[in-house]
């Protein structure tokens, strides 16, 4: 059918013609496949055609012509809701202002004069009938074509999705709080960015906000610029690590910049607060005793000395760190100070008093023993 405007006689009058000869109280309960009328009125439910049958005059309720349903011609009074989701129109799609009818298409092919490109709705602002044929693809992929006949001031909705991509990001909220985290030490969150849109996503710069902490980094990401296809499974992983160097609160921002027309930018909150723990000194001497066995065992930790002296000494080591041990848990501090303060003399690196061990290790395992004769001292 050609796009065109017509003279004729008003289809709700034709409508009512028909109902008043033909309808009968049996056919109102819904739509019986092969019939050469039927009537949808007063439906507490909406209505699915899904099947062949003739003219459907919708006088009250909602219709739905779904795929595998196929009618001739497709009558809407005013208050009615007419959709079409699939299925044929072999005469027309034919309705009255004050009808709510939407086709919902994946695309449509423009009508010169009366559908441009991307318009959503046609809309019959003169006074006669306007016809043309609606030709476009379902949502489902299937190709249609209706004939379509508007009474003046008739509105027919077009639903096509737009194609466009959609960024989403997790945390929902746009903020994650790594808690208290004691000093030095390392924790992760990893954020989510998916695309819930219909077009390919590009990501094109991914930074933490300058002026934020420095003990927030990016560890893993992707290489920028990247794609997210449009998918609710595609899940791209953006890890962000926390490691605090002081006694403080730590904030930053994660900047997502992306072609997302609604949202270009998605800025994500991170905090955390680094905090000091208190390790008991029984676990601070055991830590040193592990340190010290693991790195002998490694050959990063060597007794120094000539000849046998060497072994000699670092047994003597080993010996003077448990007795130090056992102080400890004997609660006998300033003894273990003592002990703490020989054996921190013997691995400073220092000429005198000579060191006993040499080694990878040595620095570390002062360190350590330093770091616990200050514990022990306050």
């Amino acid at each position: 059918m050609e796009s065109t405007v017509l003279n004729r006689k008003s289809v709700c009058v034709c409508a009512v013609l028909l109902a008043a000869i033909v309808w009968t109280p049996s056919v109102t309960a819904g739509i019986v496949c092969g019939q050469e009328f039927e009537f949808i009125t007063g439906e507490a439910e909406p209505v699915d055609i899904a099947c062949a049958t003739g003219d459907v005059y919708v006088m009250d309720g909602t219709a739905n012509l779904v795929t595998g349903g196929q009618v001739v011609n497709f009558y809407g009074m005013e208050g009615c809701t007419i959709n079409v989701y699939g299925g044929t129109v072999t005469g027309s799609l034919d309705f009255v202002t004050g009808v709510l009818a939407t086709v919902y298409t994946a695309s449509v092919e423009p009508i010169e004069g009366i559908l441009a490109e991307g318009d959503t709705q046609i809309i019959n602002n003169g006074a006669s009938i306007l016809a043309f044929d609606l030709v476009g693809t379902y949502q489902d992929g299937t190709s249609f074509t209706i004939p379509c006949a508007l009474q003046a001031g008739a509105v027919l909705n077009l639903d096509v999705p737009q194609t466009a991509p959609e960024i989403d990001v997790l945390p929902a909220l746009l903020a994650y709080d790594f808690g208290d985290v004691a000093i030095g030490e390392t924790v992760t969150y990893v954020a989510h960015i998916s695309n819930i849109g219909t077009a390919d996503l590009q990501v094109t710069s991914l930074a933490l906000d300058v002026a934020g902490s420095v003990d927030f980094s990016i560890s893993a990401a992707p290489e920028v610029p990247f794609t997210v296809a449009p998918s609710e499974s595609i899940v791209v992983d953006i890890e962000i690590t926390y490691t605090p160097s002081a006694e403080d609160l730590d904030e930053t921002t994660l900047m997502i910049a992306s072609d997302d027309e609604d949202e270009p930018l998605v800025e994500v909150a991170f905090m955390g607060v680094g905090i000091v723990v208190e390790v008991p000194p029984t676990e601070q001497i055991q830590a040193i005793l592990d340190l010290f066995d693991a790195s002998v065992a490694d050959g990063t930790l060597l007794g120094y000395g000539p000849g046998n002296s060497s072994s000699k000494r670092l047994k003597a080591l080993r010996n003077m760190l448990e007795s130090a041990s056992s102080l400890i848990v004997a609660e006998a501090y300033d003894q273990a100070i003592k002990q703490l303060g020989s054996i921190a003399k013997k691995t400073d690196g220092q000429k005198r008093p000579p060191d006993f061990v040499v080694g990878e290790s040595t620095a570390m395992l002062n360190q350590m023993v330093t770091d616990l004769i200050v514990d022990l001292t306050l």
